[in-house]
């Protein structure tokens, strides 16, 4: 009796094992989320992510790389999405978008450290990434049309006319405005207007405390560069020289330098390289009427605790060189763009939430002035958090005008040392030591130096 017991017992017990054995052998194929191997998706990835009968009961994990501080509207981003998605959990890794902080992404894209996701905010280093075999080609999704949602600047981020990242933001460079300081001198908010009515403005509007007008050194090119980017993302002519050595390249510096000299309505360049003013802190303590610049400044208008104002911000679009030029490009175009790692174990996951996202998912970081880009996007959701506890301080219908607006919108692929070079002939020129004719001449020189180099 006792021998025939243990007979059954270790029957029983030999049963129960090979069904773990079973169940175990059914999990293991299922962690890769693709039926391939590790990292290397096994066939063209579909548009939505179907469980597997035998998939196990954990959820799928993806990791986003980006390079704004989880605190400024990522976090949330991911607590959201991994609410409504317990089946697919996100985590968000944060790298600094600097030299040290791209190359610690580029590290972990080549090695074996978890990146389903990567947010990209300069071409030259999205473009890079593609070469290297460390951004998934999108065709294959066709349930999201990247040009439809996101319009013609979209087209920016394409190689080869296809598209390895969703760009998510636009960030159209423009002029802030006090616009009670405008209504002082009768002046009406631009809608469209050139060098010149800008030049007016800044004459008109400054005081012996007051400049006219604030600016960086990146905005000198914004009006020479929007004149030339619709025929050419690299500013040349259309037989490959530089397109900088031309009629309205002449104007800008020389509107900007009688801004400085004549009117004394713009600081000038060999002062503000010397005193390093933080321009958004002028703009928000009254003692500049306009500032060029970008959406970032909301953190700082946005900040009455810090930086109490009492006037109305306003906003007009970037001026063109000629009030009626037509086929002028605004700058700023889209950028945030969402890439997938092609080693990613389930890209069908990663693709379901960079669709989320752009239509909607990114809201909370629209309270850090990020401007979603898709048109699908809650526009009026966007704005209320932008402006959350200080809308009565914007004239609203002007900043959505703008900011939201139907602009053409295009970045340039002038390529990095030749912007970096530039830089030195605008010092020239705002320092003295160069006409503005001698000015353009010497931008098409260096950029045609550098074209010739990379040709070779």
């Amino acid at each position: 009796m006792r021998k025939r017991k243990r007979l059954v017992a270790g029957l029983v017990w030999i049963v129960a094992v090979s069904l773990m054995l079973a169940g175990c052998g059914g999990n293991s194929n299922s962690n890769n989320g693709n039926g391939g191997a590790a990292g290397t998706p096994s066939s063209t990835p579909s548009s939505s992510v179907e469980p597997s009968p035998t998939a196990s009961a954990d959820p799928i994990k993806l990791t986003l790389w980006g390079g704004v501080p989880p605190e400024s509207g990522p976090q949330e981003v991911v607590d959201n999405w991994n609410k409504e998605n317990p089946d697919i959990q996100l985590e968000y890794v944060r790298f600094v978008n600097d030299d040290a902080g791209n190359l610690k992404l580029d590290t972990a894209l080549m090695s074996s450290q978890p990146v389903d996701m990567y947010v990209g905010y300069d071409y030259s280093l999205y473009e890079k990434r593609i070469k290297a075999g460390n951004a998934l080609d999108l065709s294959a999704f066709t349930d999201y049309s990247v040009n439809d949602k996101m319009g013609e600047g979209a087209a920016f981020w394409t190689v080869d006319d296809k598209y390895y990242g969703v760009p998510t933001t636009k960030g159209p460079s423009f002029v802030w405005l006090n616009k009670d300081m405008l209504d002082e001198k009768g002046l009406e908010v631009p809608t469209e207007w050139g060098l010149d009515e800008l030049r007016d403005y800044a004459a008109k509007l400054k005081d012996d405390n007051v400049w006219g007008l604030a600016q960086s050194d990146y905005y000198f090119n914004v009006p020479i560069n929007g004149s030339m980017r619709k025929q050419s993302l690299q500013l040349t002519n259309p037989d490959g020289t530089s397109a900088f050595d031309n009629p309205f390249t002449v104007k800008t510096l020389q509107v900007y330098s009688d801004m400085m000299f004549t009117d004394k309505s713009l600081m000038p360049h060999t002062e503000q390289i010397t005193s390093k003013p933080a321009l958004d802190q002028m703009f928000v303590k009254g003692e500049t009427a306009m500032l060029f610049s970008t959406n970032q400044v909301f953190r700082t208008t946005n900040n009455l605790a810090e930086f109490p104002r009492t006037f109305k911000v306003a906003a007009a679009p970037a001026p063109k060189v000629e009030k009626d030029q037509t086929d002028y490009i605004y700058a700023g175009g889209l950028g945030d763009v969402i890439s997938i790692n092609p080693r990613s174990k389930h890209p069908e996951a990663a693709w379901k939430f960079i669709q989320w996202y752009a239509d909607g998912g990114m809201l909370p970081m629209s309270a850090g002035g990020r401007v979603p880009a898709s048109k699908d996007f809650p526009i009026d959701e966007a704005v209320a958090l932008m402006f959350k506890g200080a809308e009565d301080t914007y004239d609203l219908e002007s900043i959505k005008r703008v900011i939201f607006g139907n602009l053409p919108l295009g970045l340039s692929r002038l390529d990095r040392k030749t912007g970096s070079e530039q830089q030195a002939v605008y010092d020239n020129v705002f320092s003295g030591k160069l006409t503005p004719e001698e000015g353009a001449k010497e931008l098409a020189r260096v950029h045609n130096k550098n074209l010739q180099e990379s040709s070779k």
